[in-house]
Parts: C-alpha cells; sequence; structure tokens
C-alpha cells in the first residue's frame, strides 16, 4: 500500500500538486521547451552519443516520455514513509488524467517509435509514453513526478552557465530545483506548510526565470536552446 492515508478533506493537496506542476510547465514553456522539441540534437551533444547517432524512421522521438514514465508516482530520495505521493493526488490525477483522455481520438496517444542506428544499421523499436501525442505531452499539470524532476545533461549545464556555476537553484540533474522535497511536503505537511512550500518554490522559481532572461538580453538571443545547440 502506498504511504499517506488520507480523506476527501486532503484534496487541496492535489491542488497543490497541480500549482507546483504548472510553474515547472510555465519555465519550460517560456526558456526550456526548446530542448524537448530538439531531443536528437541535443541528446548528440552527449559523450556517450558520439558514435550513437540515430536516424528516425516512424514515429515522433519521445525523449525522456518513454512508455511507463508519467505513471511513475514515486519520490527518489525521501524518507521510508514519503516515498510515494500521497494517495489522495495519486487517486485525482488517475481521475483527471482518464477524463483528459477521453478528449483526444483513440490511436493520438503512445504508440511506437523505430530509430535505425547509424553504426551497425540496427533498427531500435520503442513506445511513447501513454500520454505523448505527435504535439508532445497531453497531460498539462496532471503529469507525474519524474516528468517535472528530470531534466538531461546538456539542458543542466546551459542552466548552470546561466546560474554562474552555482547549483543550488538548479539542482541535481535527477531533482531539478530539488522537487522532490516539495512535493514531499505537500503529500505529508500541514496545509500551512504546504503554502509556505508553494511560496518558496515561486520565489526559487522566479530567482530561475530573472537570470535566464538577464542572460539571454545579455547575449542578445531569443533562447538558450539557440546558444548552446
Amino acid at each position: 500500500m502506498l504511504a499517506g492515508d488520507f480523506t476527501d478533506n486532503d484534496a487541496w493537496r492535489l491542488a497543490a500538486y497541480k500549482e507546483l506542476v504548472s510553474l515547472v510547465n510555465s519555465l519550460f514553456s517560456n526558456f526550456l521547451g526548446d530542448y524537448c522539441y530538439n531531443c536528437q540534437s541535443v541528446i548528440g551533444r552527449l559523450p556517450e552519443a558520439e558514435n550513437e547517432a540515430f536516424v528516425l524512421l516512424e514515429g515522433v522521438y519521445p525523449g525522456c516520455c518513454h512508455r511507463g514514465a508519467g505513471d511513475i508516482f514515486r519520490l527518489e530520495g525521501q524518507d521510508p514513509e514519503r516515498m510515494y505521493l500521497a494517495s489522495v493526488i495519486i487517486s485525482g490525477l488517475q481521475r483527471e488524467r482518464e477524463l483528459r483522455l477521453k478528449n483526444f481520438e483513440l490511436g493520438t496517444c503512445g504508440g511506437t517509435y523505430r530509430l535505425r542506428r547509424q553504426r551497425d544499421d540496427s533498427v531500435i523499436t520503442g513506445a511513447h509514453c501513454r500520454y505523448f501525442s505527435a504535439a508532445g505531452c497531453t497531460l498539462g499539470v496532471l503529469k507525474g513526478p519524474l516528468c517535472i524532476n528530470f531534466i538531461c545533461p546538456p539542458m543542466r549545464s546551459d542552466l548552470l552557465v546561466v546560474c554562474a556555476g552555482d547549483d543550488r537553484l538548479v539542482g541535481p540533474e535527477h531533482d531539478f530545483m530539488f522537487i522532490y522535497r516539495s512535493l514531499a511536503i505537500i503529500s505529508y505537511d500541514c496545509r500551512d506548510e504546504v503554502e509556505r512550500e508553494i511560496l518558496l518554490f515561486r520565489r526559487k522559481l522566479q530567482a530561475l526565470e530573472n537570470k535566464c532572461t538577464a542572460f539571454l538580453i545579455e547575449r542578445q538571443v531569443q533562447s538558450l536552446f539557440s546558444l548552446y545547440n
């Protein structure tokens, strides 16, 4: 059984969760979305990708959005009693996701893609997250923890340049802006503490956005992606 046996009176936790996801979505929309749209070229910056070039044969390359990613509700690195989102949040997300998926035509989400690896001409087949469409993620504020807490190494590297190497704001690659901690607080702490955490996260996010804006203005470029990729 997942940790966190809450009642309907805890429905405000889902609202707080969705608010945090909305904030992260806004950051990506304003500054980081191009990395995701051009995932294959970004992956090409990884040292291990030097001899692993691929050609997309069919479908849409999903980047991080592989099968099952959106349905992972773990909070990595938390204590045993906080290893998952609160059950009221999970059940709320699942309920609203089903309603959202009904608005999309059958077959437009999920599916598979095929790649040809250039070094040996082998064909590799993969599966998208079931909420992934040709236009990207369909979940909006209903994304799971893994969807918002991970940033790829090139993206993190560029953000660290923006922050002059100070990683206290950006956080680790697998815990972007220390989101897991925020999600644990939203899941398990009292309402006052959750409200304080949302406010703190807003301030951190605004600080990062301000740094990105100033950085782009100083260099007279439109986006971090266009500058580094």
